[in-house]
């Protein structure tokens, strides 16, 4: 008997039909071998594991498709009976668009499902869009709040790698270094990253000074900036030139260190069509002033003899031990020497027309 009314409950819920398509809900299954058919409202296929557990729906609905939910009455609802996620599959065919959308809350069995987040879409022209449901500027187009990474390339989790992330309204592109409220090491090791401010059309470079580890606090230092008139700033953020650095700089060599004091190391020679140094002390006009000390030739003789260089002129151990001169010094003190030299030739030529007048008024007295 049991038997019996078992065959005619499928009896009664499904049909047949000579070409062997089964219908449940429907009279003629003639679109496939098994088509099922329910009200809009409704569910159409549900499949649950054992009791409690969740399970997958599907409903025509664009059609849909539910994971761990199911559509009834109009409103979707948890299966499981315990407190889980869940999710929708759909397909808008008017749009062409397959969009993947998270519950906002966590439910059990029977209890709606609200605040739908959209994490993904794929439109009818193959652009996927993450975080958009409009993905019409790029293939794969990635939004993402402001604070948080948008993409990471890496070869592995806690391993070094690339990520892209705006941490307000600067777009960045970070090198072993990722952002989530805060910049963080995506492994082991140094990190880097370039900043990006349209507003400024400034390109900045940062660096982390120390080492860190995989989600690690990281700190940027600035290194380098390119404005939007293509000038190179190092060490400033407001370049004035073509290049400006504020820091030293060697040229010619990979092992040298910068010289103390000095802005330019060169190793090497240097050759320009002119150049000007700027001196900050005084030029030696004080030479021809009256109150000039121009010590006598006897005693400029004795002393250029016994030190065995001019006064005032560093001798070739001090040239040596200071590893080099300066130029605008040195201009300065050979002007020096040559302003005094004229007054030795003025002195000696006065001194030669008051001989030749002697000479003269002599032989004048013989006659």
């Amino acid at each position: 008997m049991k038997k019996l009314c078992f065959f005619l409950i499928i009896a009664v819920a499904c049909h047949f039909t000579k070409a062997q398509n089964v219908g449940i809900g429907l009279t003629t299954p003639t679109r496939a071998h098994l088509h099922v058919a329910s009200p809009v409202s409704d569910i159409t296929i549900a499949a649950f594991g054992s009791a409690g557990n969740t399970g997958i729906s599907v409903d025509d609905n664009n059609p849909l498709i539910g994971f761990n939910n199911y559509k009834e009455a109009g409103t979707r609802k948890f299966m499981g009976t315990s407190l889980n996620y869940a999710s929708i599959l759909y397909f808008e065919a008017s749009t062409g668009m397959l969009r993947y959308n998270m519950a906002g809350n966590r439910g059990t069995e029977g209890q709606s499902l609200v605040n739908y987040k959209s994490f993904l879409a794929i439109d009818s022209n193959g652009n996927m869009g993450l975080g958009t449901t409009t993905p019409s500027e790029a293939k794969l187009q990635i939004h993402e709040a402001a604070g948080n990474t948008q993409f990471i390339a890496a070869a592995g989790s806690n391993l070094p790698g690339i990520s892209t992330f705006v941490a307000s309204t600067n777009a960045s592109l970070g090198y072993n270094l990722r952002y989530q409220n805060g910049l963080k090491f995506m492994g082991n090791g140094y990190g880097s990253y370039w900043n990006y401010a349209p507003a400024l059309g400034k390109l900045y470079y940062y660096y982390s000074s120390t080492t860190g580890t995989a989600d690690g606090v990281a700190s940027g230092v600035f290194s380098l900036v390119i404005d939007s008139s293509g000038q190179l700033g190092i060490g400033t953020t407001s370049p004035k030139a073509p290049l400006h650095v504020t820091g030293n700089v060697v040229l010619g060599s990979t092992s040298i260190i910068p010289a103390v004091g000095y802005k330019l190391s060169v190793d090497g020679k240097i050759i320009c069509e002119e150049l000007k140094v700027q001196l900050s002390g005084d030029w030696p006009d004080y030479v021809f002033e009256n109150n000039y000390n121009l010590p006598s030739l006897d005693l400029l003789e004795k002393q250029v003899m016994e030190q065995k260089h001019l006064p005032n002129i560093p001798s070739a151990a001090d040239v040596e031990a200071a590893k080099g001169i300066v130029v605008g010094q040195m201009q300065n003190k050979l002007l020096e020497k040559v302003e005094e030299l004229y007054r030795y030739v003025f002195q000696l030529n006065n001194e030669n027309k008051a001989m030749k007048e002697e000479i003269k008024q002599l032989k004048g007295n013989k006659k």
